[in-house]
């Protein structure tokens, strides 16, 4: 008669099969002393830039235009010389603002993708803003609640025509009428933001 082995035994044992594993798993840890446990991804590298320089970077794209479309056709061209050398604003200000350089050059796609989702969400409007269109509405409830039903009626020149006192608040309020215009449904969302959690502050 064959012996049995000791692996048949541990075979038609799975108790001591795993307990076997364990054992030999415990062993090669203890062997390897120098190997740490990697770090976590925190997705730190998405939030570096706090809201006031996103902000800083969505203002310039808004005063040249040229540079926001190229870049969101091309973010890569952030890494161009000869593309920086032809834009020397875009320079200076990346110059200016190293935190905004460092993460833009690091992860161009991602970073141009945050900067629309800023505008788009309406984080670049402040608080000032808001304020004073909501004060307008405030006192044209008609207005206010057309605008509400169809933002774009903002951008419409026979809507501003039939409305002469919403002509002359954008015309008064430059940097409301260009976000006002450049995003009706976030600035909308906004306003209303301000109605609900900041209006009543003292």
């Amino acid at each position: 008669m064959r012996p049995i082995t000791l692996f048949a035994r541990l075979h038609r044992t799975p108790l001591l099969t795993f307990l076997l594993m364990v054992a030999l798993a415990a062993i090669a840890a203890a062997q390897a002393p120098g190997t740490e446990p990697p770090l976590p991804n925190t997705g730190a590298s998405d939030h570096d830039t706090n809201r006031t320089e996103l902000n800083n970077f969505d203002r310039f794209l808004d005063d040249h235009p040229n540079v926001n479309r190229e870049l969101k056709n091309n973010p890569n061209l952030i890494n161009d010389p000869d593309w920086l050398a032809q834009h020397p604003e875009t320079q200076e200000f990346l110059k200016n603002h190293p935190g905004v350089n460092e993460e833009i050059k690091e992860n161009p796609t991602q970073f141009m993708n945050r900067e629309t989702r800023f505008e788009r969400q309406g984080k670049d409007i402040s608080r000032a803003e808001a304020a004073k269109a909501d004060d307008f509405l405030d006192s044209h409830q008609q207005v206010a609640r057309q605008l509400r039903q169809n933002p774009k009626l903002i951008d419409d020149p026979n809507y501003l025509a039939q409305h002469p006192g919403l002509q002359n608040f954008l015309q008064k309020h430059p940097e409301v009428k260009e976000d006002w215009k450049q995003h009706p449904n976030a600035f909308m969302n906004r306003q209303r933001q301000y109605e609900k959690h900041e209006g009543k502050k003292p």
